[in-house]
């Protein structure tokens, strides 16, 4: 999706608390501040993250800041690294993350009976995790189960829940026209499942909602939604002397998948997802416009709020709260929405020259 910032990959978790507290860079001496202005409630569990970095200089620098103490997270060692994660992953999720953290390659969802998580191990076989309060269940279908091997060999674009089973999307073939499938499993019968979906030259690239690592603060996704919300790709021909080249690029467009009618449905045509959640049974899409637009997706229902009330800057979902950081020559405000309405409001503040000086290059973000 379009313009959709990459937190994880960016490494740019700041834990904080309500009131004022100082970043400990190491090597620097700058300082900042965090004022909450309003509703203090909303920012109790929430994170914030700066991200330092210049082209001319190549620096890049992170920083990590708990209420009891602050850390710089840049050029860390592995062994902090999965200490920094594993602090993260409380003892109630404790289980399930192990179960997926020994896999090649998994995906994962929460619905309100807890979390899904898909993955495989090798090409030897693929499980189905399900928790539900403490304890995990497991179901593993090996290689000689019809369709695993195909899926294990294929890119997946995400997972969904439909009737009680789970799904995978994903795309068999590669090169021209490739094929998009749908891998329900079922549990019971210990059977994989293929259907094809009815596409072009178009192909599903993502599911919204799907994590490709576990996080244990996914947002609730409904497990009876009947509208899967998913981006899309589109391959094109180009021919250069005397030779064609394929090329393929995202579509324009907000799509989602039609679990009863098992199609692509537009649902909006010049939609541009500047970020988006999916939240139990809605799907949230923020325009560039700084307009909401949601679509109930159990009954297809659409309507659209006006939010942001000028430029849009660096946007993230917690849920179905939007927070929205925009910078100022000190530092940012961090306002906060819910429901088209503006709940909250904090800001970061630079509070020594070491500081200021690094404004210009930081971006902030909030998970």
């Amino acid at each position: 999706m379009k313009r959709m910032w990459n937190v994880v990959a960016l490494g740019a978790v700041v834990v904080i608390g309500l009131g004022t507290f100082a970043f400990d860079m190491r090597d620097t001496k700058a300082e900042w501040e965090l004022d909450v202005k309003t509703n203090p409630s909303v920012w109790e569990s929430q994170t914030v993250g700066l991200f330092y970095g210049t082209e001319e200089e190549g620096t890049t620098e992170r920083f990590q800041l708990t209420t009891d103490r602050s850390r710089v997270m840049s050029n860390v060692n592995y062994i902090e690294e999965a200490l920094n994660y594993r602090s993260e992953v409380d003892s109630s999720v404790r289980g399930f993350y192990r179960e997926l953290s020994g896999l090649s390659f998994m995906q994962s969802i929460r619905t309100a009976d807890g979390y899904i998580g898909v993955g495989q191990n090798g090409n030897k076989e693929i499980a189905v995790f399900r928790m539900n309060g403490h304890e995990v269940t497991k179901q593993v279908f090996g290689n000689e189960v019809d369709g695993a091997s195909e899926l294990m060999d294929s890119p997946w674009a995400g997972l969904f829940v439909h009737e009680g089973n789970v799904h995978v999307i994903y795309r068999d073939g590669y090169g021209e026209n490739p094929e998009t499938k749908i891998a329900r499993f079922d549990e019971a019968a210990k059977q994989i499942v293929i259907e094809s979906v009815a596409l072009q030259d178009e192909s599903i690239s993502t599911v919204t909602g799907t994590s490709w690592a576990f996080r244990p603060h996914m947002a609730t996704i409904d497990a009876d939604n009947r509208f899967i919300p998913v981006g899309m790709t589109e391959q094109t021909s180009i021919t250069e002397n005397g030779e064609t080249y394929l090329s393929e690029q995202e579509k324009i467009g907000i799509y989602a998948y039609d679990a009863e009618t098992k199609q692509v449905v537009e649902l909006m045509p010049d939609g541009d997802m500047w970020n988006a959640t999916v939240y139990e049974g809605q799907l949230i899409s923020l325009q560039e416009d700084g307009t909401e637009f949601v679509i109930d997706l159990k009954t297809g229902k659409q309507s659209t709020r006006s939010v942001i009330d000028g430029s849009v800057g660096t946007t993230s979902y917690i849920g179905d709260r939007l927070y929205h950081a925009r910078p100022t020559k000190d530092g940012a405000v961090i306002d906060v929405y819910q429901d088209g309405k503006a709940i909250s409001s904090a800001t970061v503040k630079a509070t020594n020259d070491e500081a200021k000086a690094l404004v210009i290059n930081t971006e902030y973000y909030v998970e």
